[in-house]
This record gives C-alpha cells, structure tokens and sequence, in this order.
C-alpha cells in the first residue's frame, strides 16, 4: 500500500523534532559546517567524500594524534551540482549489462555505481545535492533517525515554498501528490532521492532535489527501481523557474532545525577542515585524470 508515514513535526515546531533524541543529548550537539563545491562531476565528489570519509575514520580512531599536520576534521555538509550522471546503488549495482550502460551514455551522461543504498537514480543540473559527512554517534544518532532526518529536511524546505512533501512507507525518498485534492486523485511523483553510506559512523552520500531539472532524463531509467512511479521537480510543481541557489538557505536552515544543530561556513567553523578538503579536491582531479 502506497501511504504516506506521519512526520512528527510541523514547521513551528522544528525544534521539537528530536529524531529519538533525550532534551539531554540535543543540549550538546556540536555544530556542523557547509562547503558549496558548486558543480562537481559525480566520479570526482565521490572521490572526495571517499578520501574525506577515511580521514575522518582514521582522526576519530587516534584523536590523541590530531595535530597541525592532523588537524580534527569536523562534521561537513558538501552542497553541490553534477554534470549529467546515472548512478546505481547497493541494490542493483552489477546487475546492468553493458549494453544498458551504454545506451544510457549514449545519451550524453555518464554512469556509475557506488556505495549508497537504493537502486538507479539520476543527477544533474538543476538539481540540489547535499552530502553530509557527519558523525552519528557525536549527535546521538542511529542510521534509521538519521535517514529520516535526511528526508524530514526535505520536507520542510519544500514546505517554506508552499510545498506539501512527504515520505512514504516503503517508498525511499520525499514524494508530493498520493491523495485526493477536490476529490481527484493526485498520483504521487518524487521530488527528491535519499540515500546513504555509513562507515565507522561517519555518513556518505545524502540527498538530491529536483528544482529546475530536466525531468527528461528520468524517463530512460526506472527510477529508484519504482516501477509506474514518477520524479517531479519543485519548477513543475509550483510552474515558475526553482534555481538550485534558490533553496540552498532552505535546505541548510531545515537541516538545522530537523538535526538540532547549529551550521556555519566551514571556512569559519574550522580553517583546518576546509583546507583539507581544499587539498582533496586538487587531489581528486588528478585522480580522475581531469
């Protein structure tokens, strides 16, 4: 059955949303920073949130070693855009035969598989990815909260654009329409995937929202793996052009106010950190050979 799971907030009442939280614990979470790479080619961020994540995981195992050449990484949330790409998850990665992933690169984008959950899905301009690097066990979380938080953020900013988004049971990201308006049935169409990775308790991948991207593209796939279901972006929901800009500052301030923590610039928050992703992005260039 195709119905949509309660959100336990409102958006006055942000704060309260505690993702299974004690008002103990939610007292002391530290702050996150934000880094907007700007448009980055899918292989080349992954790349990125990989090596980041193993710094991360290697810190945090000898935090007695953090020195100026080691400095503490902090919690990061890398915003984004990517050029045309098929991407395939956990679930369905190595299953495509060869003449699928040529056929969809045939199409000018390219593919790849990766560690996230989920199946295939598309990125590209227009569309608004978020990649938190965040240390669950830091802000008290378990996987299951913080993927609902991840979807929970969704929907309020949606919301601060007159938006009614939501999760569904079963059905992994945030989805608009599923019920009747005027009596009429309004089928449900998603308007932004969610997935992620966690090692060591430090997450990978994250969200993507559709704002004013080509909704094309989604029509050589199945998307997610959900057969008859369709993506929508917030541009076709509302009928005027959504920039990705547009709802940077949502997003940020619903993650906020879902996590119950604090964001800054991470240039601001911690020099060290932002230097060190500096310094991954030169590096992943030449990874990639670009």
């Amino acid at each position: 059955m195709f119905s949509p799971r309660t959100v336990g907030f409102a958006a006055k009442e942000l704060r309260q949303c505690t993702l299974g939280r004690t008002p103990t614990q939610l007292q002391s979470l530290p702050p996150m920073g934000y880094l907007d790479l700007g448009t980055v080619p899918y292989l080349q961020a992954l790349h990125i949130q990989t090596r980041f994540n193993q710094l991360r995981i290697a810190n945090l195992a000898n935090p007695s070693n953090q020195t100026d050449r080691q400095p503490k990484l902090t919690d990061t949330l890398f915003l984004l855009q990517h050029p045309p790409v098929y991407t395939n998850g956990l679930r369905n990665r190595g299953k495509l035969p060869p003449s699928e992933i040529q056929r969809l690169r045939s199409l000018g984008s390219e593919y790849a598989e990766t560690g996230r959950g989920g199946e295939i899905t598309f990125h590209g301009p227009g569309q608004l990815v978020l990649y938190p690097s965040v240390f669950l066990r830091n802000h008290h979380l378990g996987v299951k909260c913080y993927v609902e938080g991840l979807e929970n953020t969704v929907v309020d900013a949606c919301m601060r654009l007159g938006v009614k988004a939501q999760p569904w049971e079963g059905f992994p990201g945030v989805w608009v329409g599923g019920r009747k308006v005027a009596g009429r049935k309004v089928a449900a169409r998603k308007v932004a995937a969610v997935g992620s990775g966690v090692k060591r308790y430090v997450t990978l991948h994250g969200l993507a929202l559709n704002c004013s991207t080509d909704m094309r593209w989604f029509q050589h796939i199945v998307p997610c793996g959900l057969e008859g279901k369709e993506a929508v972006s917030l541009e076709q929901i509302l009928a005027r052009r959504v920039e990705v800009q547009e709802m940077v500052p949502h997003i940020l301030s619903s993650f906020s106010c879902v996590f119950n923590c604090d964001l800054l610039p991470l240039h601001e928050l911690s020099p060290a950190t932002h230097q060190t992703i500096v310094g991954l992005v030169d590096e992943s260039k030449k990874a990639i050979n670009m």
